[in-house]
């Protein structure tokens, strides 16, 4: 429940989180939520504000753009692996939920979706290592946009379908190229956001 609530944007990047309050907030009974919080920061959410809080953690921008360039090498060799191992259900289930997304307003949905579509062909990929230093990227990608609306609603939607598209069409490369593609543009999104002063 902390976990969605820091990725939701309902917590935000260096919020000190008092064990107390959060239980209260949550109605939850303070040792489960000390154990959810441990695991927390043992997966890099969390870092402890003093011995007896904790803070989310704070991503730079040189920190998010050195994710990026490493989810564009092994995200694009997931996809890869991943092609033929997805039932195409799946996909064109995922596909819909695309395409129904609010056009004008970044939701719940839209982090869902991003999350479904990145996470699918790692998981896909048949080797457990890399999917979960995928996830584990994303994670710390995820503190960093979530510190402003990015609001790349249609590009997202354009460039996730490309990505759906490639795989369907069973050519590894194209899928590839389609994952850096995403990638490099959210770079160079964010980098031009950064330049205007847009991202707090």
């Amino acid at each position: 429940m902390v976990r969605r609530l820091i990725l939701q944007r309902e917590l935000s990047g260096g919020e000190v989180l008092i064990e107390g309050r959060l239980a209260v907030r949550l109605q939850m009974s303070r040792t489960p939520l000390r154990e959810a919080l441990l695991r927390l920061e043992g997966e890099g959410l969390l870092v402890r504000a003093n011995a007896r809080s904790y803070a989310v953690r704070r991503i730079t921008a040189s920190h998010y753009f050195q994710c990026l360039q490493v989810r564009e090498r092994l995200e694009s060799q997931a996809v890869a692996l991943a092609i033929g191992r997805v039932p195409p259900k799946d996909i064109d289930a995922l596909r819909s939920a695309i395409v129904s997304l609010e056009p004008d307003r970044q939701g719940t949905g839209h982090w869902q979706a991003d999350d479904q579509i990145h996470g699918l062909f790692a998981r896909a990929s048949g080797n457990e290592m890399l999917a979960e230093t995928i996830a584990h990227l994303r994670v710390l990608c995820r503190l960093f946009e979530v510190v402003d609306p990015f609001n790349r609603i249609e590009e997202d939607r354009v460039e996730h379908l490309a990505i759906l598209d490639a795989y369907m069409a069973g050519d590894p490369k194209a899928a590839e190229d389609a994952v850096v593609a995403h990638l490099r543009n959210l770079a160079r999104y964010t980098l031009s956001r950064l330049s205007n002063g847009l991202v707090i």
